[in-house]
C-alpha cells in the first residue's frame, strides 16, 4: 500500500492528516490491521516532486495537463513551496508509480521468501497512494490481481487506454467520501463506470457526510452489500478477490 500526500508529504510510516472526526487513518496502519487478518502486508516509499525525481521510461499519465492541481497547490503553499509546473508535477506521478511498480516486482521476487502467492498481489493507497496504485496496475501494467483505491484518480483518457492495451484486469475497489476532493467526486463515478463498460470487475463505497480525511471506521456504502465501514469494505473485497 501507498500513502498519501499529494505526491509532495507524508511516509510510509504516517500519512495521517487532518483533525477528528476528519482525519484519516495512516496506511500504515492499515498494513498493520491487515496483517492481523492473515494478509501479508507492505507500507512502501516512493519519491516525491520536492525531490524532483527522473521518471522512467513508461509513460502512465499521457499529459501533464490531466493531473489536477487543487490539492498539490493547496499542499505546495502549506510547505511554503511556489507554484509547480505542470511538467515538474507530472515527473513526480511518474517517478512515484515507477517506484511502486518496483515495489510490486521486489514483493513477487520474494514470493517464496516470505510465502506469498504471486497470483495474490493487491496494491493499494490512500489519495496519492491510490493514484499511484491505479497507475501500477493499468499504466505499468504490473500483474496485480486487485487494486484499493482510497479517494483515488485516474484520467478516463488515460484508463480508457491503458485498459484497452491491458494483459491482465485486476479487481479494483473504490472508495471516496461525499465531500472529497473536488476533482476525486467529480471523478470518480465516472471511473467507476467506465472501468465496467470496459470489462473490470469495479466495486465502490461512498463515505457519506465525510471530507477528503475520512478514518477506517466511517460508514461506507457499499454498492453490492450495503452499509458497512471503510475498513471492513476493504476486508470483505480483499477476500473476495484473493480467492476469485
Amino acid at each position: 500500500m501507498a500513502f498519501g500526500g499529494a505526491f509532495h508529504r507524508g511516509s510510509k510510516a504516517d500519512d495521517a492528516f487532518g483533525e477528528p472526526p476528519h482525519r484519516n487513518h495512516s496506511i500504515a496502519w492499515y498494513c498493520k490491521e491487515f496483517a492481523q487478518l492473515g494478509f501479508v502486508t507492505c507500507s512502501i516509499d516512493y519519491r516525491l516532486v520536492p525531490e524532483n525525481p527522473e521518471p522512467g521510461s513508461t509513460v502512465v499519465v499521457s499529459s501533464p495537463d490531466n493531473i489536477p492541481r487543487s490539492r498539490v497547490d493547496a499542499v505546495r503553499e502549506i510547505m511554503g513551496l511556489p507554484p509547480a509546473c505542470a511538467f515538474t508535477l507530472w515527473r513526480g506521478v511518474e517517478a512515484a508509480s515507477d517506484d511502486m511498480a518496483l515495489a510490486v516486482r521486489y514483493i513477487r521476487h520474494h514470493a517464496a521468501q516470505w510465502s506469498i502467492d504471486p497470483t495474490r498481489i493487491a496494491a493499494g493507497g490512500f489519495s496519492a497512494g491510490a493514484r499511484t496504485a491505479l497507475n501500477a496496475a493499468f499504466g505499468e501494467q504490473e500483474p496485480i490481481a486487485a487494486v484499493v483505491a482510497l479517494s483515488g484518480y485516474m484520467h478516463l483518457d488515460d484508463l480508457r487506454r491503458h485498459i484497452a492495451s491491458s494483459r491482465s484486469m485486476p479487481r479494483v475497489l473504490c472508495i471516496y467520501a461525499e465531500n472529497d476532493l473536488d476533482y476525486v467526486t467529480a471523478n470518480c463515478p465516472g471511473m467507476i463506470r467506465c472501468m465496467r463498460s470496459l470489462g473490470v470487475h469495479c466495486e465502490s463505497a461512498l463515505v457519506p457526510g465525510a471530507t477528503h480525511f475520512y478514518p477506517a471506521d466511517s460508514r461506507a456504502l457499499h454498492d453490492q452489500s450495503g452499509p458497512t465501514t471503510v475498513k471492513e469494505a476493504m476486508e470483505n473485497f480483499l477476500i473476495k478477490a484473493m480467492t476469485a
